[in-house]
């Protein structure tokens, strides 16, 4: 695969200069038929914390190293001196051989790899055995290369993850109860537990169908802290994390031992990754401290409750279960916990030569993005280009813009098509008349591909006011609404980057939803349609995602490994309503929500940020980044003053009137130039050097 957008990196540019085949290099030579194979030790040392069932791995360019797929990687062995891992390899000696190190556990019962991190360099290690006068002692340092340390999460591909939301306190008690500080442990617990004879028995003999006895342990004592991870045959094949969303602890980490606070100002995801899901229950233990408690004293044991799989029906959701009592196991209040389940993308392929999940080249500051193309539409009477159609979209392309915005839905038959708004409005009546009553208005996503193209639709804009309103070239197909994204992956220029956002309609704080109808999508096959799109036809573009929804934007991030995501925040605003999701009506919780989640970084909006610019340097300094959005925007003052703030991108209306830019052409599209002629160079060098080495050395002094 070309990586053209990554050339401006030092570390890209010695691939991207690499010779042809045909020429051969100082440092290379001719390959026989047959390459000679040399077993190679590759040794690394660990400096991070490993579960009891994690081990190191190595996944490589070459079939020895499993060509890439995570499912053939090599498992290396524990060194017992010390903590490092090795194993021994048959590679090429005179060609080089790139490769990662990841960290796998691999499920027992079930036998499959999954990937807990890995190292997520833009260009991975490499070796060859023909230049290197002996093995390598431990000169390398797993996450490190260069100096630089990168290491991700990796991607659902057999598991499922499993986040379990407790948002500002979400339980309720008695009155003697309500202003204790709760503290939350989550565990998952193997239903069906092989007993003496070789058969499964649900949770203490119970099947999983029936109310499940208590474990009379549960999680007060030091004990059950030694059965986690799937050491001791009561828990589950799984991972037990927690993500706090507090500016100084924005990390998916291991639970501690008695749970993490829940009060009512803090956003707690405890982070679980399954490996049979519908095996596995989910233990919530409640505990306390009390107020005459020492300080090491250890804190009471307040409540339970037990999630069973069953209850998980869709990909997302709210629960209200009972607490019962941890000694007298009685009810003794309520809990309100929302869930996501995060399910692999099976439609595409995935594998581990490279990623751009966290990539952002330091010399892209100050993009122009295209939004909706060449901007809104239906806000204006002097439009005239459709928003969000092929058409407006090369429009922003050819006046310049680095990037184009659109919106992605799903029609009925579950196509994505580019399209804003949630709700349409449909002629009853032939097309041509536009009488007060001709209108019905439907979800979007209530319409065929077909309906849409063959049926007469309105922008809501025109239901709601009754004015039919008329754009150039209305009837040419590349003017119309509602295109594939697959054919505008084909239409628009490749060095043009995309930023697809996915449109999901969310509840605000009111507790009304952003559309009238509730999604009857599964939202993990919402986004798998998406996806499957992107990876068949996006080619080598520069694609981000980016969503209002938090949900979304973790499914996006966690579902595959190579386009960035972005997380769209509407902040403190006084245009738009707040969402009941806390996680994106502040700059800093967006930026929490981010970082833990592993965002390339955030889309905040231009009112908050003109409000106190000293918000973009909470972001960047957290080595996110930053783009944004808003009608504020539309103005060559604004936008001059975002770029000296050092935006990495804005995304405005009308690239033919408010760009400054000098050359038309996407930042993308001169990189890519520029490196052509860089490889021309090197080439060329490379020719001259092998000429003069080649010259016998009396005809080089004659010269």
């Amino acid at each position: 695969m070309q990586r053209w957008f990554f050339v401006d990196e030092a570390e890209d540019c010695d691939a991207m200069a690499a010779p042809s085949s045909s020429t051969q290099t100082s440092m290379e030579v001719i390959h026989p038929a047959t390459p000679i194979l040399v077993n190679w030790k590759f040794y690394v040392m660990m400096t991070r914390h490993m579960a009891p069932n994690e081990r190191m791995a190595i996944v490589g360019g070459s079939a020895s190293l499993g060509n890439w797929q995570f499912s053939e990687c090599v498992h290396m062995m524990k060194d017992d001196d010390n903590n490092a891992w090795y194993t021994y390899v048959n590679i090429p000696r005179d060609t080089r051989t790139e490769y990662r190190y990841l960290v796998v556990a691999v499920d027992p019962t079930a036998e499959k790899t999954i990937v807990r991190h890995w190292e997520s360099h833009l260009k991975p290690r490499s070796v060859m055995p023909g230049i290197c006068r002996k093995a390598r002692e431990i000169d390398e340092t797993y996450g490190i290369l260069d100096g630089l340390e990168k290491v991700d999460r990796g991607w659902v591909t057999s598991e499922t993850i499993v986040q379990l939301k407790f948002f500002n306190a979400p339980f309720t008690f008695k009155q003697r109860m309500k202003r204790r500080l709760i503290f939350v442990k989550v565990t998952p617990m193997n239903l069906t537990i092989p007993n003496a004879s070789g058969s499964t028995n649900g949770i203490n003999g119970c099947d999983y169908h029936t109310p499940i006895s208590p474990l009379e342990d549960s999680l007060s004592n030091d004990t059950h802290d030694t059965r986690e991870n799937g050491a001791d045959l009561s828990t589950a094949f799984a991972f037990n994390e927690v993500a706090i969303l507090h500016r100084d602890e924005s990390v998916i980490k291991l639970q501690p031992q008695f749970g993490s606070a829940c009060g009512p100002d803090d956003i707690v995801i405890f982070h679980l990754t399954i490996g049979d899901f519908d095996s596995t229950a989910y233990l919530i233990d409640l505990y306390s401290y009390s107020s005459k408690a020492a300080m090491d004293e250890p804190p009471y044991h307040l409540g339970y409750h037990y999630v069973l799989p069953n209850l998980l029906k869709r990909s997302d959701g709210n629960l209200e279960v009972p607490i019962t009592c941890a000694t007298r196991h009685r009810p003794m209040g309520m809990m309100q916990i929302g869930y996501l389940l995060i399910k692999p993308t099976k439609c595409i392929k995935l594998d581990m030569e490279l990623t751009y999940t966290r990539y952002w080249n330091p010399k892209w500051t100050g993009l122009d993005v295209g939004h909706r193309g060449s901007g809104t539409s239906f806000k204006t009477k002097d439009s005239v280009i459709r928003e969000n159609t092929i058409t407006s979209l090369k429009n922003a392309v050819e006046h310049g813009a680095d990037m184009v915005e659109f919106d992605v839905q799903l029609s009925k038959d579950l196509v994505p098509v580019v399209y804003h708004d949630f709700m349409i409005y449909v002629s009853l009546k032939a097309k041509g008349s536009c009488r007060p009553n001709d209108f019905l208005e439907l979800p979007m996503r209530e319409l065929t591909l077909d309906q849409l193209n063959n049926l007469k639709v309105y922008h809501t804009a025109e239901g709601r006011t009754r004015e039919e309103r008329s754009f150039h070239n209305d009837d040419l197909l590349e003017h119309q609404p509602f295109p594939r994204l697959v054919d505008v992956l084909d239409a628009i220029d490749p060095h043009v980057g995309f930023n697809i956002e996915v449109k999901w309609s969310q509840r605000l704080k009111d507790g009304s939803m952003e559309e009238e109808f509730e999604h009857t999508i599964d939202r993990n096959l919402y986004v798998d349609c998406i996806l499957n799109v992107v990876f068949r036809k996006a080619g080598n573009r520069r694609i981000v995602f980016s969503c209002f929804d938090p949900d979304v934007c973790s499914m996006l991030r966690f579902k595959q490994n190579r386009y960035p995501v972005m997380f769209l925040t509407i902040g403190e605003s006084t245009k738009y309503q707040k969402y009941l999701d806390p996680r994106g009506n502040s700059i800093e919780m967006a930026v929490n929500n981010s970082l833990a989640m592993e965002l390339l970084g955030i889309v905040a909006h231009t009112e908050d940020l003109l409000r106190d610019p000293a918000q973009i340097n909470l972001a960047k300094s957290s080595g996110l980044v930053v783009f944004c959005w808003g009608d504020d925007n539309n103005s060559k003052d604004t936008i001059k003053f975002l770029k000296d703030l050092g935006l990495h991108a804005i995304i405005y209306d009308k690239m033919d009137v408010f760009t400054i830019k000098e050359k038309k052409q996407s930042v993308f599209l001169l990189q890519a130039k520029e490196s052509q002629n860089e490889i021309l160079k090197q080439q060329a060098l490379e020719r001259g050097k092998l000429w003069h080495d080649n010259i016998p050395v009396k005809q080089q002094k004659q010269q």
